[in-house]
């Protein structure tokens, strides 16, 4: 049966000589599994290109609910997104938060409002000429909500402590290690607040944004088992160093 379905394409591999298997978050089915013939091939009727990290697509696809790999019969570009492939800065980050959506969503559990917020944010991060750096801190803050686990909490005072086992700003030192404080938590908390739209009025220290990457997955790694590692990690690192 066919089915019409936007989708945000994570990662994709290369399938026998000219197809491509191709995991894509679509808003009708969730995390699921693609076979793409012939993407590779000259005479392609939906090119390999399409099917790049974090590139938003309008689809016609079978599906089946038993199926451990679906089929696409149309794709298109639902909105042409104009840097994030050509800008390394950009497409490195893309890559990166692909692996992580990929590592944290399980198969076809569909989220209209988890959809509508990656979309949006791909968007704004398309258009974005300053303060992209900040961009994929700020994804993996929103990005918890819809895991369950996103920051909370508010002191009287100015932010002293992220207590990261309870997600949750607190003016006491927690009674255990896995904590934040001072100027990090302080960065934390401003990128809770934050919209993708105004991620370039946010100024970071470098060594705060490369604190904070750190402090978000270990806070990913207590909240979810089986995270594992992060292959992309280190190219992000090297390029925003």
């Amino acid at each position: 049966m066919l089915h019409k379905t936007r989708g945000i394409v994570l990662h994709h591999i290369k399938y026998a000589e000219s197809s491509l298997i191709v995991k894509i978050y679509t808003q009708a089915f969730g995390l699921q599994s693609y076979l793409v013939k012939g993407a590779r091939s000259k005479r392609a009727s939906m090119r390999s290109s399409l099917f790049q990290p974090m590139t938003l697509l309008d689809l016609v696809v079978y599906h089946r609910e038993k199926n451990d790999l679906q089929h696409i019969r149309e794709a298109d570009l639902a909105e042409a997104f104009h840097s994030i492939s050509s800008d390394l800065r950009k497409s490195t980050i893309a890559i990166f938060l692909a692996e992580m959506v990929i590592k944290t969503l399980k198969e076809g559990e569909a989220n209209d409002k988890l959809f509508d917020f990656m979309a949006s944010s791909l968007h704004f991060f398309d258009i974005q000429a300053e303060g992209l750096e900040n961009f994929h801190l700020y994804f993996l803050i929103q990005y918890s909500r819809f895991l369950g686990f996103n920051p909370q909490g508010e002191t009287d005072g100015p932010v002293t402590y992220f207590d990261l086992r309870e997600g949750k700003f607190t003016a006491s030192r927690p009674a255990h290690p896995d904590q934040i404080d001072g100027e990090q938590s302080q960065a934390l908390h401003m990128l809770t607040l934050a919209s993708a739209g105004g991620l370039n009025k946010l100024s970071l220290p470098k060594s705060i944004r490369n604190d904070l990457l750190t402090t978000m997955l270990m806070y990913y790694q207590i909240h979810l088992s089986g995270l594992g590692t992060i292959k992309s990690l280190d190219v992000l690192r090297e390029v925003f160093r």
